[in-house]
């Protein structure tokens, strides 16, 4: 089978769909021939020669581009979406122009893959044929897998947030949640891409400054995964206040470094944490319920080792990414003979 991978112009920066289409890429080369190819921004096509029965696998950033896709594949080759974020998945965003088209271009592919069980229904719903619908999970790095030390009590509780500096991670909601907050200790880290909408994430830092905890507040950018990992190493609570979220690859990598998670109870954020006791999710957009939770932990340290553990526990069912590259290349075998 020979796959091609179509990634966005952004493909290089940090998100989680990227690092996804990178890893999965790669890992696949060991099952399959595998190309990526960089879309450009422009709709003009790149010259391409695709051999017969490709499957063309397309980030769904690129989802609307269907005229161009349609024009260079060969007639045998089947088309797959690989929906890491889609409008009309997302609650806070199905009713827009961009979910209808999202919901118009669906039916022109041969199957979509997805990274969560609640994102595989809601493709259904969008109607999607549940038979052209497939699921892979992220994978999980082999250096979050390390041992971990447990946390040091010295100083005040530390948060940490890693999301890139953009609308829909609802960060002006959590600084509303930590100015409720200020009666307690705690400093907050925030990790993230500011450069894929750098309008919002000026104003976000202009917020930052202007709040009466500014002093408690570190904005990092984003970091190498050395980096990253030493700041999941460091941190007492992960907190993620996203509208929407189809996975959450942070929050996975945060549970293996042994964070305790307060998030609002989105997509498929749920199915990181299953049964395990290892944070809480509180209704979506109920900032009160967010700070009620996030105070009980502030002041319960025992609380939050027991979170840490059960957290770092769950994380050992997170599948590798060649794990999740086999399970990825048998949907695609299995989507492609479907659609002929």
């Amino acid at each position: 089978m020979h796959i091609a991978v179509l990634v966005p112009g952004i493909h290089d920066r940090p998100t989680g769909g990227n690092v996804y289409n990178r890893r999965v890429a790669a890992a696949l080369s060991d099952r399959a021939s595998v190309e990526v190819i960089p879309w450009p921004e422009a709709a003009a096509r790149p010259p391409l020669a695709l051999p017969p029965d490709t499957v063309v696998v397309v980030d769904s950033l690129l989802v609307d581009r269907l005229d161009a896709f349609d024009a260079l594949r060969p007639p045998t080759a089947s088309l797959v979406l690989l929906a890491h974020y889609l409008h009309c998945l997302d609650p806070t965003a199905n009713d827009t122009p961009d979910a209808d088209a999202e919901r118009a271009a669906l039916s022109h592919y041969d199957g979509v893959v997805t990274t969560s069980a609640f994102a595989k229904r809601a493709l259904a719903d969008a109607g999607v044929p549940a038979d052209r619908i497939g699921v892979a999970p992220p994978g999980l790095d082999a250096t979050y897998r390390a041992p971990t030390a447990d946390r040091l009590s010295d100083g005040p509780p530390r948060l940490l947030t890693v999301a890139s500096l953009q609308r829909g991670k609802g960060l002006p909601r959590l600084l509303d949640v930590l100015g409720r907050l200020t009666d307690r200790a705690w400093t907050w880290t925030l990790v993230g891409d500011d450069t894929l909408a750098p309008a919002f994430a000026a104003s976000l830092r202009r917020q930052i400054q202007n709040a009466s905890f500014t002093d408690r507040v570190t904005v990092t950018g984003a970091l190498p995964p050395a980096d990253l990992r030493a700041h999941y190493d460091r941190a007492d609570v992960f907190v993620l206040p996203s509208r929407f979220e189809t996975c959450s690859m942070a929050t996975r990598e945060a549970m293996a470094r042994g964070c305790p998670i307060v998030a609002f109870d989105v997509g498929g954020l749920s199915e990181n944490l299953g049964d395990a006791p290892a944070g809480r999710l509180v209704p979506a957009a109920d900032t009160d319920a967010f700070a009620a939770t996030l105070r009980a932990l502030l002041d319960a340290p025992d609380a939050r080792q027991r979170m840490a553990r059960a957290a770092r526990e769950r994380s050992r069912s997170f599948s590798s990414w060649p794990a999740t590259a086999a399970q990825l290349h048998d949907v695609l075998h299995r989507l492609s003979r479907t659609c002929r």
